[in-house]
């Protein structure tokens, strides 16, 4: 009787770890709730190495979310004021947008990019008094920082749901 509700307390973890996943693209804490699922392990036989491996991973993601834009924007020669405006602008732009287009997860993605664009452009203009062209030049790398930190996160989603389901199968 215990090993079927340890099977379906695994099951209910898998499917929580794929709710996780699908709350990624959202701007939502997917990874987080990836996590959450491992914390059961050293009641179910796993010990606490999942977990553990899962929060690193979560924690990973946040930082490449978190500092891919405001990298990419001081390559492209954004001042610390266009790349702090380019993390600020992806998070209004993310929450405006999120609603507004037909299709939700391009929203959130194009409203987090496009506002970025936004911010990194006007702290540089309005902040900084660079010219229009500087400006332009940083909000073009905050907005493809911002991209490629989203899809590094849903990456390292993506490997934290494997890594969960083989710990759940007893793979790993």
């Amino acid at each position: 009787m215990l090993a079927l509700g340890i099977a379906a307390l695994k099951v209910l973890l898998s499917l929580g770890g794929v709710l996780g996943f699908l709350l990624i693209p959202f701007g939502l804490p997917g990874n987080w709730l990836i996590a959450l699922c491992a914390l059961p392990g050293p009641w179910i036989g796993l010990g606490w190495t999942p977990f553990l491996i899962q929060l690193g991973l979560a924690s990973l993601a946040e930082l490449f979310e978190f500092t891919s834009a405001l990298k990419h924007a001081r390559r492209s020669g954004a001042s610390r004021a266009g790349g702090w405006g380019g993390i600020l602008g992806s998070i209004v732009g993310a929450f405006l947008l999120t609603g507004l287009v037909p299709v939700p997860i391009l929203g959130t993605l194009l409203g987090a990019a496009i506002g970025a664009f936004a911010g990194a452009f006007l702290a540089e203009i309005a902040y900084s008094q660079r010219s229009h062209g500087d400006g332009l030049q940083s909000g073009w790398g905050a907005f493809l920082g911002t991209l490629i930190g989203k899809f590094l996160k849903l990456a390292l989603g993506a490997a934290q749901m494997v890594l969960l389901g083989l710990h759940l199968a007893g793979l790993l």
